[in-house]
């Protein structure tokens, strides 16, 4: 089911690119308009430090909702965006001896401890926020409040900003952080992104890391 969404996502590319094309040869009208792509470049980025605190919280304070725990480490340590993480089946958790592994895109991710055991407890206690019977009832990951859908990305959307977390700039900075790290291609095996956005990513990573580096080469002014 995941693996679906991935093709949807490259193929939604293919179709914008495809338009374009037919209408700078005039094979289509003028008047068609095709939607722009959202730029997380254009989005302010949660601050590193930040990122990184509410992170740990989502991993050890066992005061928080698990579902918002596994949610929100999802956003801010693997740049996935709601809409995916709401819709994740519970088969993308791949569970093999004391491994756990997340099928986010072509091949599975190893999860690392806590998030591992988090992982595993969501599986083992999933429930909707209104779902009343057995964890065998959804096949869902977050299940929601009506009988075999999913949580919807709106809903998820909401418990995380309670918790300070807001999607958008927190996969930005996740983004920025995970592009120094890894290839274009690993991006796209493991996180799902389409190969357009990972190789962008990557390069902007790129200009990122350096200029990064540059700043702690540069003398700081004594106090």
């Amino acid at each position: 089911m995941r693996r679906r969404c991935c093709k949807c996502r490259r193929t939604s590319d293919r179709l914008l690119h495809h338009c374009e094309w037919c209408r700078k040869n005039r094979h289509v009208g003028k008047g068609l308009e095709i939607p722009a792509r959202e730029k997380l470049s254009h989005v302010r980025p949660t601050d590193e430090d930040e990122r990184w605190a509410v992170s740990r919280r989502l991993m050890h304070d066992d005061d928080l909702a698990i579902e918002d725990r596994f949610a929100g480490l999802l956003v801010l340590l693997y740049a996935q965006p709601l809409t995916v993480v709401s819709q994740l089946p519970v088969t993308a958790v791949i569970v093999e001896g004391s491994q756990t592994s997340l099928m986010l895109g072509d091949t599975p991710l190893l999860l690392p401890d806590p998030v591992d055991k988090l992982a595993r407890r969501l599986v083992a206690r999933r429930r909707g926020h209104t779902t009343i019977g057995t964890t065998a009832d959804s096949p869902w990951l977050f299940p929601g409040a009506l009988a075999g859908q999913p949580l919807s990305s709106h809903h998820l959307g909401k418990r995380l900003k309670r918790l300070g977390i807001y999607s958008r700039p927190g996969r930005t900075s996740a983004l920025m952080s995970l592009s120094t790290q890894l290839p274009a291609a690993i991006l796209t095996e493991l996180l799902g992104i389409s190969p357009e956005t990972a190789t962008a990513w990557t390069q902007e990573g790129g200009h990122w890391a350096r200029y990064a580096a540059e700043l702690q080469e540069r003398p700081h002014p004594r106090g």
